[in-house]
């Protein structure tokens, strides 16, 4: 296949066509323009070599595109203006651009008027075609279950955000140029390209809008084989192509955070702490009598305000409110004094380095780090979209007239 964004060589195509899909063409210069977007969006250098190298994926999902459209203009479904530009209003905010200028900085990188909302308008058209489908999925209450104690009981692992590049092998005859489409990738990525602009173009995935974002993951909750890669990356790593039994994927690890096998709770402490400093060289006499008032604060002071009203009186500078504070983020003395402190109640007094504390919880929030049912219920649902997805465009190509020229 010879296709050059620098210039279109028409091997074996001398009108120009590079593809018909059910008699409907896709021209070699509609292929050329969404590589000159992949380029951009991707911030990829795109030579004449590499250009070759993607065409073929590229094609594949512009006839991809053809059937979606062509499949929803069938069941009566429309793509509005509205539609359109909310949707560039989105590649807006996620690229950085100010509101209305996506067109003109695709102008100015000379990818041809309408090359967006050619790519634009199946992918809208496509998911308000599975909207259609939610009816017919069901997530039962087991499912969910059963999902949350696998969760649970992987508490103590770490939590990974990543990012997911994913290529379908939908007939395996097809995995080895897949794979090979999957190097490719991984040779943009190594070069500079951007992985959240190559996953809104090139990925399979519901995750695509997003740049392959996947958030937080708990883990158990991806494939055995992703997790196991993704148990190797560290942040900034980029797997090798993962093979699954749907396709190949391309993982990105964003984000670790740490696990803690007791921390199904997430605390969050609102605290007031009454400091009296007391130097090393203090007569007992004085250390006594300062002793003595933080003694009588513990036992009078029957709120945060009461106790900050103690902290006017003596003139203590360095009281004060701290709020939204993880018990774990405290220095050790005053975290094992606070730790089995409930809202209202005060500590016994702390020494610590220059002084004598004394601290009150004003407020306490435990809030689950397990992710919630209606979210388990989303992710379930999603993924059985996506295989319904793919099952569907599977139907499609099967029953389709392909003819690809080039």
């Amino acid at each position: 296949m010879l296709v050059s964004a620098g210039g279109i060589a028409r091997a074996q195509s001398p009108v120009g066509v590079a593809a018909v899909v059910n008699d409907q063409p896709i021209s070699i210069i509609d292929l050329v323009e969404r590589i000159k977007l992949i380029a951009v969006s991707s911030n990829i250098e795109m030579t004449p070599q590499k250009s070759n190298e993607m065409a073929p994926q590229i094609l594949q999902q512009l006839i991809n595109e053809k059937l979606q459209m062509q499949e929803a203009e069938r069941r009566g479904i429309e793509v509005t203006q509205s539609d359109i530009d909310l949707a560039k209003s989105t590649i807006e905010q996620n690229a950085g651009l100010a509101s209305g200028m996506l067109d003109k900085f695709l102008e100015q990188r000379r990818v041809a008027a309408g090359t967006i909302e050619d790519q634009i308008k199946p992918q809208v058209a496509w998911q308000k075609l599975l909207g259609t489908m939610r009816r017919d999925v069901q997530i039962s209450d087991a499912e969910i279950d059963e999902n949350l104690a696998r969760i649970e009981s992987n508490q103590g692992k770490p939590r990974n955000r990543v990012q997911e590049i994913f290529l379908p092998v939908d007939n395996q005859q097809d995995s080895s140029k897949v794979y090979q489409t999957a190097q490719e990738v991984l040779k943009a990525l190594d070069q500079g390209a951007d992985f959240g602009g190559l996953a809104r173009q090139i990925s399979a995935s519901t995750s695509a809008p997003a740049g392959g974002d996947l958030g937080w993951l708990y883990a158990g909750e991806v494939a055995s084989e992703l997790q196991l890669a993704i148990n190797q990356l560290e942040p900034g790593d980029v797997s090798a192509p993962i093979q699954t039994i749907r396709g190949y994927y391309i993982i990105k690890l964003l984000d670790r955070r740490r696990g803690d096998a007791a921390a199904i709770t997430d605390t969050r402490l609102d605290l007031y702490q009454l400091f009296v400093p007391v130097a090393a060289d203090t007569p007992q006499d004085q250390l006594n009598a300062k002793l003595a008032v933080m003694d009588n604060a513990k036992k009078t002071a029957d709120s945060c305000q009461a106790l900050a009203n103690v902290a006017v009186d003596l003139g203590s500078d360095l009281s004060g409110e701290m709020k939204g504070i993880s018990p774990n983020d405290l220095s050790g003395p005053v975290s094992r004094a606070v730790g089995g402190l409930d809202k209202g109640q005060i500590s016994d007094v702390i020494r610590v380095d220059g002084g004598a504390l004394l601290v009150m919880v004003c407020d306490k929030i435990e809030k689950s780090n397990l992710p919630d049912r209606k979210s388990v219920e989303n992710r379930l649902l999603m993924e059985r979209l996506d295989i319904l997805a793919r099952r569907k465009l599977r139907e499609l190509r099967r029953e389709a007239f392909i003819d690809i020229r080039i």
